[in-house]
């Protein structure tokens, strides 16, 4: 079954499942997730941190006011979008690191298109506009699932939801090996995601 349709399939029986929480669209135009991956190696210095950024393709929300715990959300990303922030690496290099990047050693972008987070448990608390939440769930990166948790910031304000947030994660943890030039400046194997996810209310 094309993975679009199972995120259709698993929206619809997160609405029937629980119609109370209200419905919100992300919008990729202004959402920004970016990847930090760091340099390992004995000749690390020869090397630089890349900086990615992996624009989001689509995404759902919904969240329960009076229990957080009973909210949810997917998030979808197309492998092939990711790519170098601009002015971060040399101009050269770009062609190369994002070939790398999304070849068949690291996103495996021709046979596996889409990367997408869903959610199965949420936790956490409110105070006013404020939401203080911890999302669990699995990202699916490469076709395999992987249980992950983030931790996020929302503020909801006229009909406008703002999600920041940081967290760690590892290459390995997803099933990548982290790639390496020469065998001795590597890309190390724990990398930071950051985030800002606007999504607006649905009617």
């Amino acid at each position: 079954m094309p993975l679009v349709t199972v995120v259709g399939w698993v929206c619809l029986g997160l609405m029937v499942a629980d119609p109370s929480p209200a419905s919100w669209e992300v919008q990729p135009a202004a959402s920004r997730v970016r990847i930090e991956l760091r340099r390992s190696g004995l000749l690390k210095f020869l090397g630089h941190d890349h900086q990615i950024e992996a624009p989001l393709a689509g995404g759902r929300v919904f969240l329960t006011a009076d229990a957080p715990e009973r909210s949810r959300v997917w998030l979808r990303w197309n492998a092939d979008a990711l790519h170098v922030v601009a002015g971060t690496e040399p101009a050269e290099d770009v062609p190369i690191v994002e070939e790398r990047m999304r070849g068949v050693d690291v996103l495996a972008a021709a046979r596996h298109p889409q990367i997408l987070f869903v959610s199965d448990r949420t936790t956490g608390s409110r105070a006013g506009a404020d939401w203080t939440l911890l999302i669990r769930g699995t990202l699916s990166v490469r076709g395999r699932s992987h249980p992950i948790e983030v931790p996020l910031l929302v503020r909801v304000a006229g009909g406008r939801m703002t999600a920041t947030g940081r967290l760690e994660l590892s290459l390995k943890g997803l099933g990548v090996e982290p790639p390496s030039v020469a065998g001795v400046v590597n890309v190390a194997d724990e990398f930071v995601v950051t985030f800002e996810i606007v999504a607006l209310a649905l009617p």
